[in-house]
């Protein structure tokens, strides 16, 4: 009897792993964003575009609609995917210019078709409008695929504070 209780011990263990690997690699494309400094590190990397969902723990729009926007996330390997709780880090919902929860931040940071760079007024934001929360992936997707992004392999600058809005733009070229 001890040995058969060891038994399933050890498969209840590995069953609990696979379960937790599982999870894991679930989440491995979004990264979770929980300070400004890393929301700011972001903007340097070679990814042509971030794309954020901002929510809330109290959303419970946010948690029905956050596993199509990890499953959106999937189809855009080439960008950078992450995800905001706006109580953890309101500086990045600020700087982002997010209103109300949750949305669908987009930010190009690649080049445009005429060989120029994306700015702070390119960046689009998707909410819900009249609570129609159900909207809010498939009018992100659309604007996605909406964005000629050319990937740019020069270096980039962290962005600049702006005094006037109070939030970020990229440095000057």
């Amino acid at each position: 009897s001890s040995h058969l209780g060891a038994n399933v011990r050890a498969l209840s263990s590995i069953l609990l792993e696979g379960m937790a690997l599982r999870a894991g690699r679930r989440l491995l494309n979004v990264s979770v964003v929980k300070d400004f400094a890393a929301y700011e590190a972001m903007k340097t990397t070679k990814t042509p575009a971030m794309v954020g969902w901002f929510t809330g723990h109290f959303s419970a729009a946010g948690k029905m609609y956050e596993e199509q926007f990890e499953a959106m996330s999937k189809a855009y390997p080439k960008y950078q995917f992450y995800k905001v709780d706006v109580d953890d880090c309101p500086m990045a919902a600020y700087d982002a210019e997010v209103e109300d929860v949750p949305s669908v931040v987009i930010t190009p940071l690649g080049l445009k078709p005429d060989g120029s760079s994306y700015g702070k007024e390119s960046m689009v934001v998707v909410a819900a409008e009249l609570a129609r929360f159900d909207q809010v992936i498939p009018k992100a997707k659309a604007a996605l695929d909406s964005l000629p992004i050319i990937e740019d392999e020069a270096e980039r600058a962290p962005w600049q504070f702006d005094p006037s809005t109070g939030t970020t733009l990229p440095a000057h070229k």
